[in-house]
């Protein structure tokens, strides 16, 4: 009789702890949380434990099919919800998309031209930080998602062209930078999630008194998440050590070579002006004025909206007798791994926050014990170091929808400004990244299993959340008390 292998047992034993999380931890006597809490928590842990150590697909469905049975909604209605966010369906269409942008050579030609440029001849960390800092400032225009999934896609062709191969660290640690920064783009932007909501919150238990302005924000957080990007580059460069010999021989000759290679046709023109024109339908509604026609008219071109309509032009367009675009064909790049995962970490999140589930309280309770006597610097660098460690577990608007009150009450007792309280609040809520959990953009780094790897996901989002917190500390704090007040 053939004896199971050390990593069979293994793998059975992953599942079975896999299970006891997901129905056994409602058994559980309540702690400060409903008993529906603890059912929803036990989901959520057997989730976050079935990622981690099992895989995307199958731990997500059965979470799913679970979360149905703790009190919290229907099954069928948890698994139609989960497939109709507007997060899901993007992510299936731009992965499609992104596909065709391969496949009709247009990453290769960006590819090529952008490894080609002198400043990175012999610079492969200017390379690195270049690119994430340009992967930060496209998704602060356009949206955090399609940024990176744009940059992926250019970065694998240039992986492919000077021969680095999956499993190698430098791809693992440059994509994992690339996800950090297309999550860091949202903590830019005002109009955007937690901060968008946090600074309405504060609004309105101020009555108007407390208000952050957007051109502040962005003039805080930007600098933030730049240099958080930097530092990040060199945690992998002096910590981290990738092999980077194919990028430091990168001579001015190969470099000219590359860039005499280039050749567009007309296939590649084509998939050029969907890119382009996807970019500026995101971008148009930020820089046209407020309420007149042309921003109502493109302000209904959300992402999906928006990429809807590209994919069913390309598809009726024709180059040489034939559709540009098939759906069927590119539908090869939907990473089905993803969409699960993001498909079952929406409802989930949603369930954990909900007011029925009981966490919501005491997080109010924990945060609350965080007011008291002090340091005052002391004080505001445990807070936002805890902030930062909830929001890798629980949606970031919960937290901040908690947290500001709480702000808000203690500004009134101690002098604090709230404003510039509720600023440094928000950039820790928004640099989460270091669990599949923590965000939407930032889970493509664990669910990229081929080129990152879950080892090197939480490696990196580790030491790259530990780098946002240094930098809020050592540059956010400074800018906030310059520009706000403290």
């Amino acid at each position: 009789m053939t004896q199971p292998s050390a990593v069979d047992s293994r793998h059975i034993l992953h599942i079975v702890i896999f299970f006891l999380l997901t129905f056994g931890i409602g058994f559980l006597p309540p702690v400060g949380i409903t008993p529906m809490g603890m059912n929803i928590l036990g989901v959520f842990l057997g989730m976050l434990y079935g990622w981690t150590f099992i895989g995307f697909a199958w731990p997500s469905m059965i979470c799913l099919v679970a979360l149905g049975f703790t009190g919290y909604a229907d099954p069928g209605k948890i698994i139609g919800s989960a497939f109709s966010s507007p997060a899901v369906l993007f992510t299936m269409f731009v992965l499609a998309f992104t596909t065709y942008c391969d496949k009709s050579g247009i990453n290769n030609v960006m590819a090529k031209w952008c490894l080609s440029r002198r400043v990175f001849a012999g610079h492969p960390w200017i390379f690195t930080a270049s690119v994430l800092t340009g992967t930060l400032i496209i998704g602060f225009l356009v949206d955090g998602v399609p940024a990176a999934f744009l940059i992926a896609g250019i970065l694998y062709s240039m992986f492919h062209d000077i021969d680095m191969k999956q499993g190698d660290d430098y791809p693992a640690y440059l994509l994992a930078g690339v996800y950090m920064a297309g999550v860091l783009s949202f903590a830019c932007k005002p109009w955007a999630g937690q901060n968008l909501m946090g600074i309405s919150a504060l609004s309105d238990v101020s009555g108007g008194t407390a208000v952050i302005n957007n051109i502040t924000l962005i003039a805080i957080a930007m600098p933030v998440c730049i240099a958080t990007l930097l530092l990040y580059t060199l945690i992998v460069r002096f910590i981290f050590r990738p092999d980077i010999a194919r990028l430091s021989h990168l001579t001015p000759e190969y470099l000219d070579r590359i860039s005499s290679q280039i050749r567009i046709d007309n296939r590649q023109r084509v998939a050029a002006t969907a890119l382009v024109v996807f970019l500026l339908v995101m971008f148009l509604p930020n820089i046209l004025p407020a309420g007149s026609a042309a921003a109502n008219f493109f302000g209904k071109f959300n992402m999906v909206v928006a990429m809807v309509v590209i994919l069913g032009v390309l598809s009726f367009l024709r180059v040489d007798g034939e559709p540009v675009f098939d759906f069927h064909d590119c539908a090869s790049g939907i990473n089905w791994n993803v969409i699960w995962m993001l498909a079952a970490s929406m409802p989930v999140s949603a369930a954990l926050s909900s007011d029925g589930a009981g966490l919501s309280r005491v997080l109010t309770d924990i945060l609350s014990s965080f007011v008291g006597d002090g340091n005052i610097l002391i004080f505001l660098a445990g807070f936002m170091i805890f902030i930062n460690i909830m929001t890798q577990f629980t949606h970031n608007v919960t937290i901040v929808l908690i947290a500001v009150p709480l702000i808000w009450n203690l500004g009134q007792s101690t002098g604090i400004n709230p404003s510039g309280f509720t600023v440094l609040m928000l950039l820790a809520a928004g640099a989460a990244y270091a669990t599949p959990a923590a965000s939407t953009v930032g889970a493509l780094s664990f669910a990229n299993g081929a080129w990152v790897g879950m080892r090197r996901a939480f490696k990196a989002g580790i030491f790259g959340c530990v780098a946002a917190i240094i930098c809020m500390l050592c540059l956010g704090l400074p800018l906030v008390m310059v520009t706000v007040g403290l």
